[in-house]
């Protein structure tokens, strides 16, 4: 899978960057080696909830948070009074602490909601910020284009793990390794990598730019012309999906069947989610090799998902995932040094290319726009990517 990338800050001439990439590896093992993770993910949920509840004791009686060192503090008291808790590695131990400590000041910041008690399903990911991990016995399979590597991992107090490099790891800018496991009982390894923190814009204007306009009938329509069709994968696969949640809740509640039944349904959403982000992340190759500036529309998504729209057209806004496309899209235009711009979404689909009037009679079943003051016609989609590289463009803040 493609590396995801945080933290950007980035202005006209050239973008500082703190950048963190995640390289993403399947990871397989034995059933004993899997329920090991299990155990010590459902260890690691009881010692977050635990860190709560004594952040929640000392508020009330001494009117105060712990900062980052008492929380890690705790976290090793705890470890070495409770035996339950001894499973886990010291360093993930304040890892918890540390995802506590994350989650109470994003609350703070007003960024999420004020922090819970977790349950065991809901905590699926330990990571190894330093120490407690080795990868060894690299070996080579496979020929030509599926030539890929082997590596065994072995994490501190779990186990061993054999993984499918199929890219390039730079091990020694490694600074965490986290293991997941996902509800359809996959088990991914990820590591993070930290990049330099400034890298050179183009000094030169781009050459080439290209705008996309995104919809949901043609998921992306280009100002050259070319489109990609809404592949549509949640609602090709719903009388799946549907069949296996009916399914689901006709069995009973934790019950073999049951567990079985919702790893299938698992299967079937992380089948529909990786298909989706394989197509975003091939457009945004194809499109940053041939193009120097991108220009989007700033969409607000989460108006378009509102009370006024039908369930069907809920559906579809939801499956083509807007927000996904922008931020896959930037980011493999940023990590070449190229230049993302944004445009205002307000009337874009109603102003004429040619003459830049306004089609006030425009409404969302006309999928050809025909300019009522020049009479330019061209189909609506493509009209909105032509208008994307304009001077009135603003600059991604």
């Amino acid at each position: 899978m493609g590396g995801d990338s945080k933290r950007y800050k980035y202005t006209l001439g050239k973008y500082s960057v703190t950048c963190v990439r995640a390289y993403r590896f399947r990871a397989y093992t034995s059933k004993t080696t899997a329920r090991v993770l299990e155990t010590q993910l459902e260890v690691a949920c009881k010692l977050y909830n635990t860190l709560l509840h004594a952040e929640q004791e000392e508020y009330e009686e001494n009117k105060r948070t712990m900062n980052k060192t008492e929380l890690r503090q705790l976290a090793l008291d705890l470890r070495k009074k409770n035996k339950e808790f001894q499973v886990l590695h010291s360093q993930v131990a304040q890892q918890v602490a540390d995802r506590f400590y994350e989650a109470r000041q994003r609350f703070f910041d007003g960024l999420a909601n004020k922090p819970k008690k977790k349950k065991p399903h809901q905590y699926l990911s330990l990571v190894y910020p330093q120490s407690g991990w080795k990868l060894s016995n690299w070996r080579d399979v496979g020929q030509g284009k599926n030539k890929k590597r082997k590596a065994r991992l072995r994490l501190s107090k779990i186990g061993f793990f054999t993984l499918i490099i199929h890219r390039e790891l730079p091990l020694e800018q490694v600074s965490q390794v986290c293991v997941k496991l996902y509800p359809s009982g996959r088990i991914y390894v990820i590591f993070l990598v930290e990049e330099p923190e400034s890298q050179e814009q183009q000094s030169e204007e781009p050459k080439n730019a290209v705008g996309v306009d995104l919809g949901i009938a043609r998921l992306a329509t280009l100002s050259d012309g070319r489109y990609l069709e809404n592949p549509k994968p949640l609602e090709r696969s719903l009388d799946r999906v549907r069949l296996l949640q009916r399914s689901l809740s006709r069995k009973r509640f934790l019950s073999k069947n049951w567990l079985k039944t919702k790893r299938r349904l698992a299967k079937e959403h992380e089948h529909i989610k990786d298909f989706r982000r394989d197509l975003f992340f091939k457009l945004g190759a194809l499109l940053a090799q041939e193009y120097d500036l991108l220009v989007l529309e700033d969409l607000n998504t989460q108006g378009l998902i509102q009370k006024g729209v039908t369930k069907r057209r809920r559906l579809r806004l939801h499956d083509s995932a807007f927000s996904e496309i922008r931020r896959i899209l930037e980011w493999q235009f940023l990590k070449r040094g190229k230049t993302v711009l944004a445009v205002s979404a307000y009337n874009t689909s109603r102003e004429c290319f040619l003459c830049g009037r306004i089609n006030q009679s425009l409404t969302l079943e006309d999928r050809i726009f025909n300019c009522p003051h020049c009479g330019f016609t061209l189909d609506r989609d493509l009209n909105a990517s032509l208008l994307r590289p304009s001077p009135r463009s603003t600059h991604l803040e």
